[in-house]
């Protein structure tokens, strides 16, 4: 409804300053929009840097074949996309520029992106493409989607420039989907003597006790070695509940606080057997594994909560499916854990989700 008031208001004021709306989106787009646009990638480069690029399972990285390993394959499409998404930004900004300035013609097009600019808006062009599919991150301001170009490009230039980071930002992935599915086919691959494939594996989730409180990501600074299997993910938001960090389990919420702060996850991915012949193969499912409950249990005393792209909750923007612990005891035991526990469906009648934006 807002942007349709926005849309409606008057375009030929020049707000009691004396300059035009297109000189202001031009000083804009001039001081403000081009100078933090990130350079673009060198595929000739990053093709390169992909052949020894540090990082991963130790099993496959001796095969020494890096550029085919899943996640370094997961890294070149998404740099793909953020590169497309870079040449629209970019070229939309200069023609702008240039349309305002009289060297090409004003299309319908530029006239509705530079509408959207002063207006603080994210121009079209920009999110979806000509079939209204989304190519882009949903952030209902301008300065809030700017931020989030800048965030991505800085963990992909970091992860193809250096090495595999030892903590993953989910939310800026364009495909999260495609990220834990090609965490799982390297945890398969390490596990091709026991003869795991990975359409009889799935997700086992544990979270930790660290919190990374900022929003756009980044973990300079933190002391964190990567986990010797699977992955660690952040800048997730618990919604609908309270976290116990001490017991590292849901707790009820603190009023007037809407978003809680999410640790960082381990995700992994474990063998679980469909039948009994399937329970001869050597596994990770089947029984606690140093204590903790596996995947089996977890269905069956955790609560099984989703993980979402954005607050709008969708089948569409769907990541996936981690297990929490309800509230409970200090210690887990396998065989008494529905004891002193809240029961799941508590959390599931709350709504409680984990949301990777809160806009």
């Amino acid at each position: 409804m807002l942007t349709t008031l926005l849309e409606t208001q008057p375009k030929d004021t020049s707000g009691g300053s004396g300059v035009s709306r297109e000189d202001t989106v031009k000083e804009k787009i001039e001081k403000d929009l081009l100078p933090v646009i990130p350079n673009d990638f060198n595929f000739i480069e990053v093709d390169d840097k992909l052949k020894i690029l540090k990082g991963g399972p130790r099993q496959i990285v001796q095969d020494k074949q890096m550029n085919l390993m899943p996640l370094n394959i997961f890294l070149r499409q998404e740099l793909d996309r953020f590169q497309k998404i870079l040449n629209i930004v970019r070229s939309m900004l200069i023609a702008m520029v240039d349309a305002i300035e009289g060297s090409t013609i004003m299309t319908p097009e530029l006239v509705a992106a530079i509408d959207a600019i002063f207006d603080f808006r994210v121009p079209y062009k920009w999110q979806f493409d000509p079939t209204g599919a989304e190519i882009s991150w949903m952030t209902p301001n301008l300065a809030g989607w700017i931020k989030g170009l800048t965030d991505r490009h800085y963990q992909l230039h970091s992860w193809i420039n250096k090495e595999r980071p030892p903590s993953f930002w989910l939310t800026g992935f364009f495909n999260p989907q495609g990220f834990l599915t090609a965490m799982k086919q390297e945890v398969a691959r390490t596990k091709k003597d026991k003869g795991w494939a990975l359409d009889e594996v799935e997700y086992d989730t544990d979270p930790t006790k660290e919190i990374i409180s900022s929003d756009d990501g980044r973990i300079d600074g933190m002391k964190l070695n990567p986990p010797q299997e699977g992955v660690y993910i952040h800048g997730m938001y618990l919604e609908g509940a309270g976290w116990n960090n001490s017991q590292k389990a849901l707790d009820d919420s603190t009023p007037g606080r809407l978003f809680q702060a999410f640790p960082i996850m381990h995700v992994t991915a474990a063998y679980v057997p469909r039948n009994e012949k399937d329970k001869e193969k050597p596994q990770i499912g089947g029984g606690a594994r140093g204590g903790k409950p596996d995947v089996a249990e977890k269905k069956k005393r955790y609560y099984d909560c989703p993980v979402y792209k954005y607050p709008k909750r969708s089948d569409r923007y769907l990541i996936f499916r981690v297990f929490i612990k309800p509230e409970g005891q200090h210690s887990i035991n396998v065989t008494t854990l529905n004891k002193n526990m809240t029961p799941p469906i508590k959390w599931k009648l709350s709504g409680v989700a984990l949301l990777c934006s809160k806009e």
